[in-house]
């Protein structure tokens, strides 16, 4: 299911995918939503890292404090508001998911939160590979 995509957004991007959906397969819904949650964040770092044109310095920013974010920032500077919106509709949840199952308190995911995780991260994975041009231009 992802593994055309690994040629846009990489390595990274792949071990991530493909480990969520064998959690998934797996029963292993809170690792399927971390996993998910990470496949996001590696297609946020492949695009920033095109509209930067260099690596290093977004992975330095990646590296710091609120990193994460702060990448995201750069990558949606100078984007249209619709465009700013549906990135932030496909990323919002995954990043509450991702988070609530790397901390250390009952998360409580089971298989919907999983389900639609993958979902979601198979609809950003489209849309960033169909807008990628715009996103990194």
């Amino acid at each position: 299911m992802f593994g055309e995509a690994g040629l846009r957004f990489g390595p990274g991007f792949v071990e991530r995918a493909q480990e969520a959906v064998a959690a998934y397969n797996a029963v292993a819904y809170m690792a399927c939503c971390a996993m998910c949650g990470a496949a996001a964040e590696s297609i946020i770092l492949a695009l920033a890292v095109e509209k930067k044109g260099a690596e290093k310095p977004i992975l330095d920013m990646y590296a710091t404090a609120q990193g994460r974010g702060r990448v995201e920032s750069f990558l949606l500077a100078g984007q249209s508001e619709p465009v700013r919106q549906e990135v932030q509709r496909y990323t919002m949840l995954l990043k509450y998911w991702r988070d609530s199952s790397a901390h250390g308190k009952a998360a409580r995911i089971q298989e919907p939160e999983a389900y639609q995780s993958l979902a979601l991260l198979l609809r950003f994975t489209l849309f960033a590979r169909d807008r990628w041009d715009e996103l990194t231009g």
